[in-house]
């Protein structure tokens, strides 16, 4: 098929989908209900349409098997289940996820090989400690790059910036050159809406983009071992940062880790720029999200110059986390006073 052709079917798809959601009232993100979330808001209600997008994109365009593909379908399900509020208990999501996610690497086989750490290596030689270690992995991602989508673009520019990172290598064994092209085309046409408040991502599409590049950069671990497996560990670092320290701070509260709170790091730098400066919403929360964006894209270009060099990865990881608690750290103090 035309690639303008498929595109213009997408995009017509995008604003049927908006048209007919509104209209019949499904899938709707309204500002009094996620207060949790500083999203901008152009209309009353804004319908959670993105995700739909890229998992049709997803199944009509990306070679896999068919029953693999069902493991996807479920991981995006649930999040359609939670937008729709049919599926409220994060807990029973999360142990949802966690079957799935298993029972997706029981069948397929793809996970870490190795870590360049002597002694998970050799763990990793168990079928069941490399599963283990995968499926944690996984969830982490799932689940943070739903926390960190609380403001326009943050999500959707975080896994574009990923997209246009990996042009960078040959990945001509996996994916062709066009179809990375294409999948960054109907990024970017989904980040534009997102950045206008016309559509959001939704549980269903921060799920489903969690899982979908938590597979690719697996697959890519699998096929290229010239590349540190830290390289791929730094390109998720923000989501996978953001929901264990959530989860060590809310724990430290006393607070359920599983539920939502307004403390995350992208909502205390949006609310010191609110308080700082005299900015309208609509250019303030597109502004936090990308400068964030930006942050991680030049740190994962410049993680790409040692992308073979396993010890400049792991001091680029852990300078992230510490630039990350020392900013949320007096970002969290100002907001307190």
């Amino acid at each position: 098929m035309n690639i303008f052709f498929e595109f213009s079917i997408y995009l017509l798809l995008l604003f049927f989908l908006n048209f007919f959601f509104i209209k019949k009232k499904l899938m709707l993100d309204l500002p009094s209900i996620e207060q949790h979330k500083q999203k901008i808001f152009f209309a009353d209600k804004v319908p959670k349409s993105l995700g739909i997008i890229i998992f049709l994109f997803f199944l009509f365009n990306f070679q896999l098997e068919v029953f693999k593909k069902f493991f996807f379908f479920f991981v995006f399900f649930l999040g359609v289940l939670s937008d729709t509020k049919k599926l409220n208990s994060p807990k029973l999501r999360f142990f949802l996820q966690i079957f799935v996610v298993i029972v997706y690497l029981f069948y397929s086989g793809d996970t870490v090989k190795f870590t360049n750490i002597f002694y998970i290596d050799y763990l990793l030689q168990f079928k069941y400690f490399a599963i283990f270690l995968t499926s944690i992995s996984i969830l982490i991602i799932i689940n943070g790059s739903n926390f960190i989508d609380g403001l326009n673009t943050l999500c959707l520019g975080y896994y574009l910036s990923i997209s246009l990172i990996l042009l960078l290598f040959d990945l001509n064994e996996i994916y062709q050159l066009d179809f990375i092209y294409f999948f960054i085309l109907i990024l970017t046409l989904l980040f534009i809406f997102n950045l206008f408040g016309k559509s959001f991502l939704g549980d269903s599409g921060s799920y489903f983009l969690g899982f979908l590049f938590s597979v690719i950069l697996i697959d890519i671990h699998l096929i290229n071992d010239k590349i540190s497996p830290w390289f791929f560990a730094v390109l998720l670092w923000y989501p996978a940062f953001e929901i264990l320290f959530t989860i060590i701070r809310r724990s430290i509260l006393l607070k359920n880790p599983f539920f939502p709170d307004n403390r995350h790091f992208h909502q205390l730098l949006y609310l010191y720029f609110k308080k700082k400066f005299t900015l309208k919403i609509s250019y303030l929360n597109p502004l936090i999200g990308n400068i964030i964006n930006i942050y991680n894209l030049l740190v994962f270009y410049f993680a790409y110059t040692y992308y073979d060099l396993t010890l400049n990865l792991i001091t680029i990881f852990i300078f992230n986390c510490i630039i990350y608690l020392i900013i949320y750290l007096i970002l969290n103090n100002d907001i307190s006073k």
